[in-house]
């Protein structure tokens, strides 16, 4: 499976590294998103959207490790296209990019 992130994904990334997230953590879990390891979604809440965010999904990375609630507001949203074997990373950062 291939993982492709948009151009404002990896923005938003920069931010969060220089707001020193603990962005380590996306590896294990863009794994187990690949692997569908239902113990670890499970963990880091991988949900489907709706609305205007319809056909995407949302993880809380920092639920895979032991970051408390300092983190637990930060998101990312991704969509999986199985006809090609697709993960984009579409954006990350809390809550409040569901309403832009």
């Amino acid at each position: 499976m291939q993982i492709k992130q948009t151009k404002s994904f990896e923005r938003e990334l920069k931010k969060l590294v220089k707001k020193h997230l603990p962005i380590t953590v996306l590896k294990p879990c863009l794994k187990a998103i690949m692997e569908q390891d239902t113990l670890i979604l499970k963990r880091i809440k991988d949900h489907a959207l709706k609305g205007k965010w319809r056909g995407y999904r949302e993880f809380h990375p920092a639920r895979y490790g032991s970051y408390g609630k300092n983190y637990d507001s930060w998101i990312v949203i991704y969509q999986l296209d199985h006809n090609e074997l697709v993960l984009l990373l579409v954006a990350t950062g809390s809550h409040e990019i569901l309403n832009q």
